[in-house]
């Protein structure tokens, strides 16, 4: 059932598919998938278990079947075990790229006006790939560090 603000509650099972480093997943049911796609991936956030909230994208799977990766990190932090009964809240992702920018970089393309036109020139998914790799830096240093690396890229291949 969907809420007013478009939370949709569902439980699911911890998954991965097969093969060498197979993703974990959750399945999506029927009913949730219906109510936020399309044929393409649509940009969530998603809450397991009331304690860990990621931004992701509900997938196809196949056959008419759609999935949440939910990634090592994410299920490492919530003490989940695979084919473990999880608790799922699904909600559309408003913010502007699908994660939160870090402020190291929104503060770099602030200052670096050629930077930020190339930045928003990229992909909708090659944006969020730069955003994860400067957030995904543990200090402040290393993101700002990461942040110039990836702004200078882009200004090298112009």
């Amino acid at each position: 059932m969907v809420e007013k603000n478009n939370r949709v509650h569902f439980t699911a099972v911890l998954d991965r598919f097969a093969g060498k480093g197979g993703l974990y997943y959750i399945g999506v049911p029927d009913r949730v998938a219906k109510t936020f796609t399309s044929t393409k991936p649509v940009r969530m956030v998603c809450t397991l278990n009331n304690t860990v909230e990621f931004h992701c994208a509900i997938r196809p799977k196949g056959g008419g079947l759609f999935y949440i990766n939910v990634a090592a990190t994410h299920h490492a932090k919530a003490k989940l075990t695979l084919g473990q009964k999880i608790a799922v809240t699904v909600r559309p992702d408003q913010s502007e790229y699908g994660r939160q920018m870090p402020k190291e970089l929104k503060e770099l393309m602030e200052q670096d006006a050629n930077g930020n036109k190339l930045f928003h020139e990229l992909t909708p998914s090659k944006q969020r790939g730069i955003i994860h790799y400067v957030d995904s830096a543990k200090s402040i240093d290393k993101r700002i560090e990461r942040a110039l690396m990836m702004i200078n890229r882009l200004k090298n291949k112009a």
